[in-house]
């Protein structure tokens, strides 16, 4: 936020007219700490009228530009001054706590009682709270003694406003924030004729809609509606936490501090429905409410149109036109949103975000900025529902017959390119059902199921959320089924892939209906079986039982990958990879180590501990301290081990 002056052409001048109300402000308290003392010394009353203004007919202070905004009485604007005074000058505080009485260490607060006997023109109906001094809570008043003794402080917004300091009201951090008009505000046609309508209603409200409520089309209609209003010399107050606030007191006070700060700025409101049912009937409570003229992205239902009150709503559509979607951007930019927007949902505010924070230096890294902002924007609670795997795995890394890596080579590749065959070429608008790539990975443990998962969630430059079961299952009938819509409704914002490990405890068969928890329990296979079906992203599901698995969930799986135990020469490649280059090692028979019947999670875990057995003695990781590892892994599997010979 600027200060007031900053709509001065020239800055001096701004500077200059920041002076003189500083200079009108000290005048005016030194002018008042006379007259308190005078009071306090001899009961003096009020004089007939308050000190004369600047001579100069072109300059306006800030005190008589808030008494003209919020139709203030000459004894409320001087109130005010006296108010500002006691906060930001000693020695009208020391002035006005000598002729209240006020002890030495207690907080001075000026009392209506003072302001009374003082302040010219007085009347006791400042009080009020209909009046202009508590109903735009100006100024807090303690009512507690009584009326007439109230003591009253000024509210901090008002006197930053009085005293030009730039500030934005505190209570509204997070739920409103300014904006001034594009920085290319050029001639538009469609921003002028709302501009124009706007000022026809006593009460406007322009709704601008789009075919497509994503983000780059409310984004456009940022744009626009920033630039109609600067058409009427107004900044933009984007109120966008309204949700938040649900009770009818809430609602009023909330809508009276926005209206204050689109006064105090010169600014009018705009606002996004969004999609929320919950969302759009708090916002529309808030339209209501305010007097600001009002632009909003979106449209709510006819039944929530009927709840805007005097509001007359006016429909405009926002053109979806490149020139429309690229006001501002460079090209790189344009290009970098497009592609991340076709994969994350997100709020237009986070995509302006997300633009704003990408250094504009080339094409390529101007993507990954974009798309990696958009991407952590788009988690949104999914990480409070499942634990997030960050992984730099590639297929490369896994050690895997042709056929497997083939069959993940393909889901990859239908991953990558699911929105042009489902969106540029329409197979999506001719049925919405079975969308999403769903996958079995099935095989004993440590085959490489989950690398494989994490390898194509990094290829895809996606998230990875392996989903804790004992989160997810409850007893309780109907609670899986919540937990589950928790999970899948906040992973379609990223469109994250999700995996469930051990998946036949989840998806296993159905029974014969015995019971009501039978039923239940199939209701929730069934339910689960629709959510994986529609969802948008890819959901792996991993087993090393296939056969406990539901058969009517293997016939809605577009890929099922048996991963196999590793044969000798796949389990000697996975020796030898798990030896980072830095790693001391001394005599290592690799193909040995490789007769073990040992699957590449155990082979994994053996290195790990050989290294850390290693570190412990300070020597290079030899043949012996491997075997030491391999015999604990054995012992923990509860199988027998027989040293493997040395290769000849």
């Amino acid at each position: 936020m600027t200060s007031l002056a900053a709509a001065a052409p020239d800055e001096t001048l701004a500077r200059a007219w920041s002076e003189r109300n500083q200079r009108w402000l000290s005048r005016r308290l030194a002018f008042w700490r006379e007259r308190i003392a005078a009071y306090a010394a001899d009961g003096a009353t009020a004089s007939p009228e308050a000190p004369g203004d600047d001579p100069e007919q072109d300059f306006q202070p800030a005190a008589l530009r808030l008494k003209a905004l919020f139709g203030l009485s000459p004894f409320e604007t001087e109130l005010l001054v006296l108010a500002a005074g006691v906060e930001i000058d000693s020695a009208c505080r020391a002035a006005v706590a000598k002729a209240q009485g006020t002890p030495p260490h207690d907080p001075v607060r000026l009392s209506f009682s003072l302001a009374l006997s003082v302040l010219p023109q007085a009347h006791w109906d400042a009080v009020s709270p209909l009046g202009p001094l508590r109903h735009w809570s100006l100024v807090d008043f303690d009512t507690a003694p009584g009326l007439v003794q109230s003591l009253l402080r000024i509210d901090e917004r008002i006197l930053h406003y009085l005293t030009n300091v730039a500030a934005l009201d505190e209570r509204l951090t997070g739920i409103a924030e300014l904006e001034d008009p594009p920085s290319d505000a050029a001639a538009d046609d469609l921003a002028s004729r709302i501009a124009r309508e706007l000022t026809r209603a006593a009460q406007p409200l322009a709704l601008l809609v789009n075919a497509t409520a994503d983000a780059w089309s409310c984004r456009a209609g940022r744009v626009l509606a920033r630039a109609a209003f600067h058409r009427l010399g107004l900044r933009t107050l984007w109120a966008q936490g309204a949700a938040a606030v649900t009770d009818n007191r809430g609602v009023a006070e909330l809508a009276r501090r926005v209206d204050r700060e689109a006064v105090l700025t010169q600014a009018g409101v705009a606002l996004v429905f969004g999609a929320d049912a919950a969302h759009v009937t708090a916002a529309v409570r808030l339209v209501a409410a305010l007097r600001a003229p009002v632009i909003a992205l979106g449209a709510p239902g006819a039944q929530d149109l009927v709840d805007l009150g005097e509001r007359v709503p006016l429909r405009f559509t926002i053109p979806a036109t490149e020139a429309s979607l690229r006001q501002g951007l460079s090209p790189a930019l344009h290009a970098a949103g497009s592609r991340a927007l076709r994969q994350f949902r997100v709020d237009p505010a986070l995509l302006e975000l997300a633009l704003a924070s990408a250094s504009d230096t080339n094409e390529e890294a101007v993507e990954e900025q974009v798309w990696v902002a958009l991407r952590e924007s788009a988690r949104g609670g999914l990480d409070a529902l499942a634990q997030r795997i960050d992984s730099r795995a590639t297929l490369d890394d896994l050690i895997a017959p042709a056929a497997v890596i083939a069959q993940l080579r393909e889901i990859g590749s239908q991953l990558r390119h699911r929105q042009q065959v489902y969106g540029d070429w329409g197979f999506g608008a001719r049925d919405n059902r079975g969308l999403g790539i769903a996958a079995l990975f099935s095989g004993e443990s440590g085959t490489g199921k989950t690398l494989a998962a994490e390898a194509l969630a990094n290829e895809a430059r996606l998230d990875l959320y392996r989903i804790d079961l004992a989160c997810v299952v409850s007893k309780y009938i109907g609670e899986t089924e919540k937990n589950l819509s928790r999970v899948f409704d906040a992973a379609e914002h990223s469109g994250a892939v999700l995996l469930f490990d051990e998946a036949d405890a989840l998806f296993g068969k159905r029974s014969d209906v015995k019971d009501s928890h039978d039923r239940y329990a199939n209701i929730e296979v069934a339910y689960l079986l629709q959510r994986v079906e529609s969802y948008r992203g890819l959901a792996i599901l991993t087993t090393n039982m296939k056969s406990a698995l539901d058969r009517a969930f293997l016939r809605r799986i577009r890929f099922i990958v048996q991963f196999p135990f590793p044969d000798e020469d796949a389990r000697e490649q996975i020796w030898r990879r798990q030896f980072p280059a830095a790693a001391p090692l001394d005599g290592l028979d690799f193909r040995s180590l490789a007769r073990l019947q040992l699957s590449g999670g155990s082979i994994r875990s053996v290195a790990l501990n050989a290294a850390f057995h290693s570190a412990a003695r300070r020597t290079p990781i030899g043949q012996d301290a491997v075997l030491t590892a391999v015999r604990a892994e054995f012992a923990k599997l509860e199988r027998s081990f027989t040293p493997p010979g040395r290769a000849s």
